[in-house]
């Protein structure tokens, strides 16, 4: 019964939306009116929400949707690789926002399957982040907003390459984790952001977007700086003692994680960052 109720809203809302978006997924989310309840099962989703100034209707996220502080306070469902469907349907959300990336592939199409909209994001690219913010303001009733947000980070992008375009191209080794050491080539957009600070990825060319690499390959290509993603303030890498054996220790930079590993729109600060970090 439950089911048929949800399908006939869903039939309802197809007939009579009067907002429409496709996300990158190639679905088109469908609303008769602005999400007023959503459920986020991504922190880079949370944090592009409170952009909007629309974080006091989320329901519920996951783990780690820790920015802005009032984030904090918003109830919990799991994390980004692992919610259950029927915690989210508690929620009775309008929408949902979820990571393509994320382990909650099985769980957002069930979703879709019983009729709830599901809005997908995947930036591919720096720009595609400015067209997300842009599709969740139509989708919560303020696409000036999100059109103002939008255009923003794209000139300040602009800005940014136009400022290191004379930069002295260091070569750079980006450090992801400490357990192995997983970097990002060129098309990961941590590799972009190190082609906007006109710096050399050393692993640019290699085929996966998040490969591991072995100690001996960053030796052999030796670069200028060792950037290292931060969890924490005053985090030091397990791998440092082994820079430092090399005479290296000079060439270590550490990054705050979130800044930069994130999809939102405070990844334009990160690459600010990243271009100052590589520049000194």
């Amino acid at each position: 019964m439950k089911t048929t109720l949800l399908l006939c809203l869903f039939w309802s809302v197809t007939l009579f939306a009067d907002i429409r978006v496709v996300d990158d997924s190639g679905t088109a989310v469908l609303l008769a009116e602005p999400a007023g309840k959503i459920v986020s099962l991504s922190p880079h989703l949370t944090e592009l929400l409170f952009s909007l100034g629309v974080g006091d209707r989320i329901e519920a996220t996951v783990d780690f949707s820790d920015y802005p502080e009032a984030a904090l306070k918003i109830p919990r469902l799991g994390n980004a690789f692992s919610v259950s469907v029927e915690a989210v349907i508690e929620q009775s959300p309008d929408l949902i926002v979820a990571w393509m990336t994320g382990g909650n592939h099985r769980t957002f199409e069930q979703l879709r399957a019983l009729g709830y909209p599901v809005f997908v994001n995947e930036a591919s690219s720096l720009v595609d982040i400015a067209a997300a913010v842009q599709q969740l303001g139509v989708l919560v009733g303020k696409p000036r907003r999100g059109r103002e947000l939008a255009e923003d980070f794209k000139v300040g992008l602009e800005r940014l390459k136009q400022s290191n375009r004379d930069a002295d191209s260091p070569k750079v080794f980006f450090q992801i984790s400490d357990a192995q050491l997983y970097t990002v080539n060129s098309q990961h957009l941590i590799g972009q952001a190190i082609e906007i600070c006109g710096a050399e990825n050393i692993f640019s060319d290699v085929e996966f977007f998040v490969p591991m690499v072995s100690y001996e390959s960053v030796v052999e290509r030796n670069p200028d700086f060792l950037v290292v993603s931060s969890p924490y303030p005053e985090y030091k890498s397990v791998w440092n003692e082994r820079w430092e054996n090399l005479g290296w220790s000079g060439r270590v930079r550490t990054i705050d994680a979130s800044l930069i590993t994130r999809p939102s729109l405070r990844m334009l600060e990160g690459i600010k960052v990243l271009c100052e970090t590589i520049g000194q």
